[in-house]
């Protein structure tokens, strides 16, 4: 018998959503619950696609979280929860996953762009419409990069390796409402993967209809989730780019949607959406900038997570700090107990790879496995140095500097490690502070020495953090080995097995001493006062407001 996965329930309306011609459905709203409200924030670029299937950038997927609707989403403790699925059950092998579908969600296309219901103008969610994403993700020609994150589905690495038809992936409609996923081989993360953004659906006859430009523009997106898409604007060479969004009233019966609309402002970077909630042009942002502003709690609220962890990472075609005892005398040559101190509780200095923010299904890893201490002791990171430059032949290390921008942290709290390692290596090593696109730029380019860098994983999930030390990484780090341990999270059977194998491989990533890490860095979405329900993910960096409230 199959068994089912408990899940904490979002609380739904069960009422028949009826359609009448010519008019659009009343909004849910009521005095004193905080719905009604156009919310405003800003995001840091233009999106790259609104296509599910093949977004990566946080952008697009902010916007695509409140267009369409997944099947489970995850809530901050790593739980998952009932999204468009209302239950699911998985074979006593754990090959098999049988989701059943709520019946009340609609695809809604506003042909005639009157922003009224009209005929024609929605159709049903269905089953059928996840198999075609998945079918979409593995065909070749949409060259989506999720094809690995679900190489676990049955006939997956056949169509990958080429010897089958990507309509033999193993997602099956068994009805309208009754949708069956068949794996080659069990994957404890399944579920989980299932709440990305990647796994959200597709209507076929509506991808056929914008005839290769789907997600491209604003004709080319249908919605079946809070939001539908009214306005995308973007020009390179202007300042009024925004996105303008409505509540889908086809879907207000399914799940409550409290907002009326959401005012997107497309800006060029991190600080100019910084600048955009001091100067109240935005109602909230996410932004990884920490700013004493934001400590006033009369006009802020602020939800802050240490999600992301910043570290060294080397240029390997670097001569000298290609030397693995020169990278572990940096290490060693670090007094974390102290760095962070004046950063306002935004940085803290760590050992580890995974931050304190990432759950396992409600249980915290760094809980779980604590770090493992890297202790700072000068003798023997000043021998370590030694043994590194007699192994290159050289007597002193050319001075050099650290590529970073502000975005990521402050620069003012490196000085000491940099001058701690002065006094001990007797080299200078200064930093160079450049804007974000160019620090982006150069670290894809390979030209930089050393750099800071942010290890955030794109889920509450620590294996995705691990994740992103796989080969084809922008920083350039290749361990085959490492390769092979990650392939190997993606077959963990259980929950505990997958965490033992996390800890193994942090460990193993931490020995190599590639990526030395050094702070804890929170993640932050600001609100202006008198808005609630909030919906951040710190590691995916996106925002879903189909339950924000504004109290004003």
């Amino acid at each position: 018998m199959p068994r089912i996965i408990p899940f904490c329930f979002f609380a739904t309306a069960l009422a028949a959503v009826t359609f009448f011609s010519g008019c659009t459905l009343p909004f849910q709203s009521s005095d004193g619950d905080g719905s009604g409200y156009t919310f405003t924030f800003s995001i840091d670029s233009n999106p790259k696609t609104l296509d599910p299937q093949s977004a990566t950038d946080s952008a697009s997927m902010t916007i695509i979280r409140n267009l369409y609707e997944g099947l489970f989403e995850m809530n901050e403790e790593g739980n998952l929860q009932y999204a468009a699925a209302k239950s699911v059950a998985v074979s006593s092998d754990g090959l098999v996953y049988t989701v059943i579908l709520n019946d009340d969600y609609y695809w809604y296309y506003d042909k005639n762009g009157d922003d009224v219901i009209d005929d024609g103008e929605t159709w049903s969610l269905t089953a059928a419409d996840y198999v075609y994403a998945f079918q979409r993700m593995f065909n070749p020609e949409t060259q989506s990069p999720y094809r690995e994150t679900f190489a676990c589905l049955e006939n997956a690495q056949a169509i990958i390796d080429g010897t089958a038809d990507y309509t033999e992936i193993g997602v099956r409609a068994v009805s309208d409402t009754q949708l069956q996923f068949i794996l080659d081989y069990a994957n404890t993360r399944f579920l989980s993967l299932l709440s990305t953004t990647a796994a959200m659906p597709c209507s076929e006859k509506f991808f056929q209809q914008t005839k290769g430009r789907y997600g491209l523009d604003q004709s080319s997106v249908a919605s079946c989730g809070a939001f539908y898409l009214r306005l995308w604007f973007y020009d390179s060479y202007g300042s009024d780019n925004l996105i303008y969004m409505r509540r889908n009233s086809a879907n207000t019966d399914a799940r409550s949607v409290y907002p009326t609309e959401l005012t997107v402002h497309i800006r060029n970077s991190q600080q100019s959406v910084a600048d955009d909630l001091t100067s109240s042009e935005s109602d909230l942002i996410m932004t990884s900038i920490y700013s004493t502003d934001y400590e006033n709690e009369d006009n802020y609220v602020v939800n802050e997570s240490e999600a992301t962890t910043l570290g060294l990472i080397f240029n390997p075609n670097s001569n000298v700090f290609s030397n693995q005892k020169i990278r572990r005398a940096l290490s060693i040559g670090i007094d974390r107990s102290s760095i962070g101190e004046n950063s306002d509780g935004d940085l803290t200095g760590t050992s580890g790879i995974i931050a304190p923010a990432v759950y396992w299904n409600g249980t915290n890893y760094r809980e779980s496995y604590p770090e493992t201490v890297i202790t700072y002791d000068e003798a023997t990171a000043v021998q370590y140095m030694q043994v590194g430059m007699a192994e290159l032949g050289i007597e002193s290390l050319d001075s050099t500097k650290i590529l970073m921008c502000r975005t990521l942290m402050d620069c003012e709290n490196l000085h000491d490690i940099i001058q701690t390692w002065q006094d001990i290596f007797g080299f200078y090593i200064g930093i160079e502070e450049v804007t974000e696109s160019e620090y982006w730029e150069r670290i894809s380019d390979g030209d930089y020495t050393i750099a800071v860098y942010g290890i955030t994983g794109s889920s509450n999930d620590p294996a995705s953090v691990l994740e992103q030390f796989a080969s084809g990484n922008v920083f350039q780090y290749v361990d085959e080995e490492v390769d092979q341990q990650i392939i190997a999270l993606g077959k963990c059977q259980t929950d505990s097995e997958l965490l033992e194998q996390c800890a193994a491989l942090e460990q193993e990533i931490l020995n190599d001493d590639w990526f030395i890490p050094i702070f804890y860095k929170k993640q932050y979405c600001i609100a202006s006062a008198g808005n609630t329900d909030l919906n951040f993910d710190p590691f995916a960096q996106t925002l879903n407001l189909r339950s924000a409230k504004h109290f004003g």
